[in-house]
């Protein structure tokens, strides 16, 4: 399999008024096509700036010094020009933030919003034509009734089902690479299960390789192949899933574990021990609430 993305040696730093703060130490990760990885760690650890040093996001700040090699399906990040970096975001690789609401503009309707997106792709795309494809993308991801959906405001609907359209415009462009930064940590516990399963479902028949930050273990465990975990702006292991579950080889991944709250009792299984999508998810909405 070749590579969707390749990062090499990235360092992050910020040039304040007093000193210089590095916050990546050099990291390094690949992913190849169709592979879902995770980045996981600790709120603060670097997780989400590394998304948003891919994404180019962070590189247009004047503070930020980012060295490193980044490649992304063979082409060299360093080198592209705003305009390139802006041409990228939305079509080959796209992203799926922590709070869907939020994502979403209060102020036009999901229609509106869904042909902005269309037209990243396909300029001239007519408002029926963009409307027909965003009812067959509603509908891939089970939303009833796309109609009604595609005439509301994003206030207008739950949070699952803002979730759902958010999913749906990240993956309308056929991207190479989504990153899902937190995905369903706004929603309830039951919800967040179903999008996490739909989320998989939608990028293995697209064939799309997914970068998943996420800090919740039992999450991860579900839905990743293999896994980064990164502490203090450091990758301090990584490998397959079920290798890196069966034996962490790092104080922290094992510290990260033990913290992985524990349901026993009253025939409920063990969280730390059970696939079940509906179950893992429980690990985060603990954590939530603690």
């Amino acid at each position: 399999m070749s590579n969707v993305l390749d990062i090499r040696n990235l360092e992050l730093g910020f040039k304040g008024y007093v000193g210089f703060t590095k916050v990546l130490h050099g990291i390094s990760l690949s992913i190849a096509k169709g592979e879902r990885v995770a980045l996981v760690g600790e709120s603060g650890s670097g997780k989400s700036v590394t998304a948003r040093i891919i994404l180019g996001l962070l590189q247009e700040l004047r503070a930020a010094r980012i060295t490193g090699e980044l490649h992304f399906n063979g082409q060299d990040l360093n080198h592209l020009s705003r305009r390139q970096w802006h041409a990228l975001r939305g079509t080959d690789m796209s992203m799926i933030f922590q709070d869907p609401t939020s994502s979403l503009n209060p102020v036009f309707t999901v229609a509106n919003q869904f042909a902005e997106v269309l037209r990243r792709r396909e300029e001239k795309l007519t408002d029926s034509e963009a409307r027909a494809r965003a009812s067959e993308l509603l509908d891939s991801v089970h939303i009833p009734n796309p109609a009604r959906v595609l005439d509301s405001y994003p206030f207008q609907l739950s949070g699952g089902m803002n979730q759902r359209v958010v999913i749906a415009m990240a993956l309308a462009n056929h991207p190479s690479l989504l990153i899902a930064d937190e995905p369903g940590t706004a929603l309830d516990v039951t919800v967040q299960a179903q999008t996490l399963k739909l989320m998989r479902e939608m990028v293995e028949s697209n064939d799309t390789a997914v970068l998943f930050i996420s800090h919740n273990l039992g999450v991860v465990r579900e839905f990743a192949d293999r896994i980064y975990v990164i502490y203090r702006g450091n990758i301090v292991e990584e490998g397959p899933t079920e290798a890196v579950f069966a034996n962490p080889g790092h104080a922290y991944t094992r510290a990260l574990m033990s913290a992985v709250p524990r349901i026993t009792g009253g025939g409920i299984p063990d969280i730390a021990d059970t696939s079940d999508a509906f179950l893992d998810p429980l690990v985060s909405h603990s954590e939530n609430k603690s």
